[in-house]
């Protein structure tokens, strides 16, 4: 049985799929580990691929092998980065800001660390630390939104205002509608006397938030327009079912697992070149999923001389 022919049964559509952030094990990864046990590379693959899936404590195990592998070797400062997440994850604070020193004294500019690294001394009521860290982190990377965010944060707390509003403002033209930079920029202007601004930019969160109310009760109804499409599948209407699942994924249009079961109702009901498209563009937002990988060379395998995706002749 092919892999596609697998994809095709239905309960792997409803049953994986139909259920929100339930994603495949890196089964690929996992065989190339046991092939190359000592390659630290394929080692940390796995771990972010497992801590992308939601599994950090499996995660652990790998990073703590490549470590030992690469020892002090500069190569070691990303495994530490990704073993100070984990630690991060069970609130082992303390071992985190561990993982993260090691991974900066390795790699000296490895912005991602510098910036973890100050919030974890912020938790641990390290103000001086934390600050150079969130300065550090901006220098190396002005375009991280995170960072300047934090460094923002940091200035507030040392009564800076002034010195706050240049980063948060440079965080929001990075990522404009994020909620934590909206809320501190009005306060920053508030603080340094700016209150018209701070009204605007009050206004302008009070907007943000309104719209992701919205974006998270379509969520909501997408999951159960979803589910209603998993029924009629299973009850073997799959053109009904197809058309619930577009209808899912039109309110909803980030869910990969929606985005997934609509391909295969498309590919099941003759669609081929929608369908491919579709499973293209899931591949595209979830770029890990072997499984999805292999269903998609199975499926353009098997589809009709002539057949197209996003204008582009298969073969």
């Amino acid at each position: 049985m092919t892999g596609f022919d697998r994809l095709l049964r239905c309960r792997f559509a409803v049953l994986l799929f139909a259920i929100p952030g339930l994603a495949q094990r890196p089964s690929t990864l996992e065989t190339t580990v046991e092939l190359h046990p000592d390659s630290a590379s394929d080692l940390v693959k796995l771990a972010v691929s497992l801590l992308k899936t939601g599994q950090p404590g499996q995660a652990a195990g790998y990073l703590d092998r490549a470590l030992r592998i690469l020892g002090e070797a500069p190569e070691a400062a990303y495994p530490h980065y990704l073993r100070a997440k984990v630690y991060t994850d069970t609130n082992d604070v303390p071992k985190a800001e561990g993982e993260l020193s090691k991974a900066v004294t390795l790699e000296p500019e490895f912005a991602a660390a510098w910036s973890d690294l100050g919030q974890a001394r912020k938790s641990l009521l390290n103000a001086a630390g934390a600050f150079a860290a969130f300065k550090r982190a901006v220098e190396l990377d002005p375009e991280d939104s995170i960072a300047r965010y934090r460094l923002g944060a940091a200035y507030l707390d040392r009564a800076e205002p002034r010195l706050a509003i240049p980063q948060f403002e440079k965080a929001l033209s990075v990522a404009p509608d994020d909620q934590s930079s909206l809320y501190s920029l009005q306060r920053a202007l508030r603080e340094d006397g700016q209150t018209e601004r701070a009204d605007a930019v009050k206004r302008r969160l009070a907007e943000t938030l309104r719209r992701h109310d919205i974006a998270a009760q379509n969520a909501l109804k997408a999951v159960v327009v979803n589910n209603e499409g998993a029924a009629l599948q299973k009850n073997g209407d799959l053109p009904a079912a197809r058309e619930k699942y577009r209808a899912a994924l039109e309110l909803y249009p980030e869910n990969v697992p929606i985005r997934v079961n609509l391909a295969i109702a498309l590919l099941r009901t003759g669609q081929w070149s929608e369908g491919l498209s579709q499973l293209r563009e899931a591949m595209r937002r979830d770029p890990l999923n072997d499984l999805l990988k292999r269903a998609w060379n199975d499926a353009a395998s098997q589809a009709p001389p002539g057949t197209t995706v996003d204008g582009a002749r298969l073969r």
